[in-house]
């Protein structure tokens, strides 16, 4: 993951685009935060309510995972 949101899947060769939004919350994932503190992290960074900011980051994360870009629970 590229700090422009550029993220590239080294298994299938195929290449995402990310906002900034999105590419704060993997990178937030990738260093090992549960999703509860990114959701915070987020709340803090953007103008966002918690529920919503965690709505957003499990729907994320599931999108990575049906895309084989993560493991359930969670693991990137």
């Amino acid at each position: 993951l590229s700090d422009s949101g550029f993220l590239f899947d080294v298994t299938t060769g195929h290449t995402y685009t990310l906002n900034k939004t999105a590419t704060f919350i993997l990178k937030n994932l990738i260093e090992g935060n549960a999703p509860e503190e990114v959701a915070r992290a987020t709340t803090q960074r953007y103008v966002v309510s918690p529920e919503i900011a965690m709505r957003d980051i499990e729907r994320f994360i599931a999108r990575l995972v049906s895309l084989g870009l993560m493991k359930k629970g969670g693991q990137v």
